[in-house]
């Protein structure tokens, strides 16, 4: 519980019909750091009657006594040694509730900066930012689309706070997983291909468009794997054109689900052999670093991902 008495802080919690507050157990453990109650009341901002009070109440409200204290100065009892491991982290889960408050507090009118595949931007990222601005109206929202290596560089520059992309070996930053995204073959609308599924050898020596060639790995990668030379196009297309060219007779594509469900066009797609897929996620700088509006969006993000499919 958050007590404001006088514009002033103060953290408690309930102990029967009583408020323990953190501040004592701050003001005890300080007082043994430094062995005296008069060293601690000036650092601390306590008169040396009012820390003296404070910790005889503590005391009392405990029935346990915590401090020794002689000419010498104050140190625990052995109760108080006993009990100082679970205050310290009474102090420092404390410190993060405040601190988890301030962040709402200070984050309502806050900007969160999204780098994403164009992918995901057109297919997932509407739906999440639309459904969290229905339960946070005051967050806005920066997108930035771009491929890998470039979301990567956006993270390191700190440029956005989370990144939709998927798994490389590139990555340097903190993973978290959201979808498996199987990658299917794609074919021209009057393609006469025999079965359910696409074997890998279909596209040997033939027309193969990707797009931005040389900058999706994931796709390479299943290309690379099953040893097959088909002829790629060197030209730098986005996933619409790559599909509208298959649409039109001029080859063919082996694209991920995320790609083909964002785009409506009239063109044949079916599962490779072996199957493929690429796993998708978010990247962001540090999972315990992140700010309690940054995580309650990655954690409304994976929910709604697992809904949308």
């Amino acid at each position: 519980m958050i007590i404001v008495y006088n514009n002033i802080i103060t953290k408690c919690y309930y102990r029967g019909d009583s408020f323990m507050e953190a501040n004592k157990f701050i003001a005890m453990v300080r007082s043994v750091e430094l062995g005296s109650l008069t060293r601690a009341s000036d650092e601390l901002g306590y008169t040396q009657a009012g820390l003296t009070h404070m910790m005889n109440r503590l005391e009392k409200e405990l029935g346990v006594t915590m401090l020794y204290r002689s000419k010498n100065g104050v140190k625990l009892t052995s109760d108080g040694e006993t009990l100082l491991p679970y205050i310290k982290n009474f102090i420092d889960a404390s410190n993060d509730l405040e601190s988890a408050i301030n962040d709402i507090v200070e984050n309502k009118n806050k900007v969160i900066r999204i780098g994403a595949y164009a992918s995901i931007a057109t297919l997932w990222l509407p739906v999440i930012i639309n459904r969290f601005k229905q339960e946070n109206p005051n967050v806005t929202f920066e997108l930035r689309v771009g491929l890998p290596d470039e979301i990567i560089d956006m993270m390191a520059a700190s440029e956005i706070d989370v990144g939709f992309m998927s798994k490389t070996d590139k990555n340097i930053f903190e993973w978290i997983y959201l979808s498996d995204d199987p990658i299917y073959a794609v074919l021209p609308p009057d393609c006469d291909y025999p079965g359910d599924e696409i074997d890998m050898s279909f596209f040997q020596n033939k027309p193969l468009h990707i797009p931005t060639y040389g900058a999706d790995p994931d796709i390479l990668k299943v290309i690379h794997t099953s040893g097959i030379e088909p002829n790629i196009s060197t030209t730098t297309v986005d996933d619409t054109t790559v599909v509208s060219m298959v649409s039109h007779g001029l080859g063919y594509s082996i694209l991920t689900k995320v790609i083909i469900d964002g785009i409506r066009s009239d063109v044949i797609v079916k599962p490779l052999t072996p199957p493929a897929h690429r796993e998708l996620g978010m990247i962001v700088k540090s999972k315990n670093g992140m700010s309690a509006l940054l995580r309650k969006f990655v954690d409304f993000s994976k929910k709604t991902v697992m809904e949308i499919k």
